[in-house]
């Protein structure tokens, strides 16, 4: 720095001197540009850029060489100026970067009128600013210009020619083509460590690409041997504050994360903050990188608050040293807000992304993309509150932006459409969802011809959903396609593989293909524990599909070790509440084939504490846990303790969901049951009445619950009768009839005729024999007895 404030003196001295002409002015002007520009004062260097442009222009003939320069200075100003500024300005300076390359670049093909290096250094100028813009074609063919021009000067490769090749690498891992990425990269390592036999700084460039791409492919340990690779090369040629040396670090940290590795990837992290530390302020910009890495390790091991903890160290950095609508700031809201959510305290988390939202409306009209993103974090909170319609109304508007934006096959609008599938799923309205997935589907292979990892993502979902419509073959079809595709992307022992196996395995098991379904989830398993440490959610998760399989086998005991294995994970980690209590309630079930009682009780108690003390909202399952601790107490005759938990169960059921009248009707029956047990027939046919008006209003009148529910009313009615009525009673004998027409309605004929011969046995000691009701009853069981095959007696 000291270097360049003498260089600023002497430029400065000069110019203040001369009496030169305008040509020497300009060349002042220009050099003093270039050190204010070395030392990061851009504004300056911008002023003074313009001063020497303005005067080359001036110069007949016009000085075409050294204009171009000028601009293509200011032009890396820009740049530099949009991956530093604020979020108006950031696309804002990349479109003036872009224009003053390319007026560069216009000049410099004037001034040469052949090919020239400085034109090939322009060219890439250019590719930089449009990778930034996204615009990866157009990026990708101003590199291939590059290094074709390269390649006339130097045909036997140049670092030139590996930088090109470097950033087409960078853009090929951007656009997930990591094959065509790998090549480019150990082309470039290739001829760099053939310039620089000895070693050199650049090398390091090429082997963090490998080891992306690597990373990107799940190949965990191969990326890490690239990244050690580096970071003995940064070592060797940079301070170890180098910002190079610190990203290493935090890269080398992402590896163990990604494994569950958590401490692991806590030392690395720590390891860059603390040399950060040790060379700059605390509260300098440069730490704040290294803090969010430590949030997203934090993140992952569930200490939320820890996590928030540094993201606001990081954010008030932000808040001193950035203005106030600056991108990182809004980053950094949006990273408090998703731990917000993941401690579902959604209320606040909506406050913080609206924060974000607001300051992408009022920073970037002009670039609305932001905007799209800020309304679906909101949609992805609500969803999680079960607001569905508000969640579909920001994702739709999202989706507007972005189809606005972008052209009408990008991969941004499939995922937008994908979000409402995810939410229409949620819903149950399957065919909505599908839907969905189809549009993106049908955009994402416009996208991808030759094939893409979201394409597999996408058919997984339509998969998912046809599995849940109950069209298991389609759903079959629909996993493979994604499997195949998987395949052709990751190793043979990447999770993603995994889950796609998972997913086959539950499949099956609606399928009640067993054995298929158990050799699915055991090749899952086997992935599962290759990629990650014995306690992972997802080695937790295929653990209980396991013992679901073996439940379903009939294979107890082997299916209680696999929960128990499962469950012991789950209890350890605060966010697995959902799985703990399905884990729980498994292990129950499980007990209550075996008629165990008693530990069924146990554990479906443990499962309702879950609910009450981490899910109190979830009032539906905190619902659906009671009524399963009713129907055990009730298998063990406790109808007192069972009918206690039902009506607890229908208090629910009302209150919260009024409209799920299967769910209140089942609580009725199940009460009026329990009434029926203990001998409390009038209040077992009030009960038996309200779940029939609930039935009879939400079913079809042929469905056969509602003769099961009359029934149970006309039995109820009977022994009511028999209690207060004299045995030969005529409304025995009608309540006896009535039970035989029930039984009729559900296609058992024994049942009925046996009911209609008992009510004709008393009506023939009650009523005459030309009576109506007499004469109706002996019909019935002739017609029965014909069908049934059975000779009368009718001798009595």
């Amino acid at each position: 720095m000291g270097q360049w404030n003498q260089s600023q003196q002497f430029f400065e001295h000069l110019l203040n001197n001369s009496n030169s002409n305008n040509e020497d002015i300009g060349k002042i002007e220009y050099s003093l540009g270039k050190v204010l520009q070395w030392k990061g004062e851009w504004s300056e260097a911008r002023r003074y850029y313009d001063l020497a442009y303005e005067r080359m222009m001036n110069i007949k003939p016009i000085r075409l060489k050294d204009s171009a320069d000028i601009l293509f200075n200011i032009g890396e100003i820009l740049y530099l100026e949009g991956n530093f500024g604020k979020i108006l300005v950031r696309q804002v300076k990349y479109d003036e970067a872009l224009i003053f390359h390319q007026q560069a670049l216009t000049m410099l093909e004037e001034y040469y009128k052949s090919s020239h290096i400085d034109i090939a250094v322009n060219l890439d100028y250019i590719a930089q600013v449009l990778t930034y813009q996204e615009n990866y074609e157009q990026a990708l063919d101003f590199c291939r210009r590059a290094i074709s021009i390269y390649t006339r000067y130097y045909p036997n490769g140049h670092v030139y020619i590996a930088s090109a090749l470097d950033h087409i690498g960078y853009i090929f891992y951007l656009e997930g083509n990591y094959d065509e990425a790998l090549k480019m990269y150990e082309r470039a390592l290739a001829m760099q460590q053939k310039y620089y036999p000895s070693g050199h700084r650049d090398i390091a460039f090429s082997l963090n690409g490998i080891g992306h791409v690597h990373y990107a492919q799940g190949k965990y340990n191969e990326a890490l041997s690239y990244y050690e690779q580096v970071l003995e090369i940064l070592q060797k040629y940079c301070v170890s504050s180098h910002d190079n040396v610190i990203c290493i670090l935090n890269n080398i940290g992402y590896i163990p994360k990604e494994q569950g590795k958590y401490d692991e990837a806590l030392d690395f992290s720590h390891r860059a903050l603390t040399v950060q530390q040790n060379y700059n302020a605390t509260n300098h910009i440069d730490i704040v990188d290294s803090l969010i890495n430590i949030v997203n390790v934090l993140k992952d091991q569930e200490k939320y608050n820890e996590a928030i903890e540094f993201q606001q160290r990081a954010l008030i950095i932000q808040e001193q040293c950035c203005p106030s609508d600056h991108v990182s700031i809004a980053n950094s809201l949006s990273n408090i807000a998703t731990i917000l959510s993941k401690q579902r305290k959604y209320d606040e988390a909506v406050e913080f992304y609206q924060r974000v939202l607001r300051i992408y409306e009022k920073c970037c009209p002009s670039n609305p993309v932001n905007i799209a993103n800020g309304l679906i974090n909101i949609a992805d909170v609500l969803s999680k509150q079960e607001k569905y319609e508000e969640a579909v109304n920001f994702q739709e508007r999202a989706l507007a932006i972005r189809e606005e934006t972008y052209s009408s096959y990008h991969e941004k609008i499939a995922d937008s459409l994908n979000r409402i599938g995810d939410i229409r799923i949620a819903q149950r309205k399957y065919n909505l969802a599908l839907d969905c997935y189809q549009r993106a589907l049908t955009i994402l292979e416009s996208c991808y011809p030759s094939g893409h990892i979201d394409i597999a993502e996408n058919l997984q979902c339509m998969g998912i959903t046809l599995n849940l419509q109950g069209k298991y073959d389609e759903a079959l079809d629909f996993q493979q396609r994604a499997m195949t595709i998987y395949q052709q992307y990751h190793p043979s022992s990447h999770s993603t593989l995994a889950s796609c196996l998972t997913n086959i395995g539950n499949i099956l098991i609606d399928q009640k293909k067993y054995d298929e379904a158990l050799d699915f989830c055991q090749r899952a398993m086997a992935i599962y524990e290759q990629c990650y440490p014995s306690e992972h959610p997802c080695l937790a998760t295929c653990l209980a599909y396991i013992g679901n399989i073996l439940t379903n086998q009939n294979k107890y005991d082997e299916a209680l070790d696999f929960y128990y294995r499962a469950v012991t994970f789950y209890k350890k980690h605060a966010s697995n509440h959902w799985n703990t209590v399905a884990c729980l309630n498994n292990i129950a079930k499980v007990f209550k084939r075996q008629r165990k009682y008693d530990k069924a009780l146990d554990f479906q108690q443990q499962a309702l504490t879950v609910l009450k003390s981490n899910l109190p909202s979830d009032q539906f399952r905190i619902a659906s846990n009671l009524k399963s601790i009713g129907s055990t107490l009730f298998k063990q005759t406790k109808y007192h303790e069972s009918l206690d938990y039902y009506q607890q169960a229908l208090i629910i059921f009302k209150e919260y969901y009024p409209n799920d009248h299967i769910e209140i009707a089942d609580c009725l029956y199940r009460i009026a049951a329990n009434f029926n047990r203990n001998s409390q027939f009038d209040l077992a046919i009030e009960y038996l009445e309200r779940c029939l008006l609930i039935e009879e209003a939400s079913l079809p009148s042929e469905d056969h619950f509602v003769a099961t529910l009359l029934n149970c009313l006309s039995k109820n009615s009977l022994l009511i009768l028999l209690k207060t009525l004299s045995p030969n009673h005529e409304d025995i004998g009608h309540s006896l009839s009535n039970i035989g027409e029930i039984y009729e309605d559900l296609h058992k004929p024994m049942l009925a005729l046996d009911y209609y011969q008992q009510a004709l046995d008393i009506y023939r000691k009650c009523l005459s024999p030309w009576h109506d009701d007499r004469w109706k009853m002996e019909s019935n069981i002739e017609r029965l007895s014909e069908e049934l095959g059975i000779e009368l007696d009718w001798s009595d």
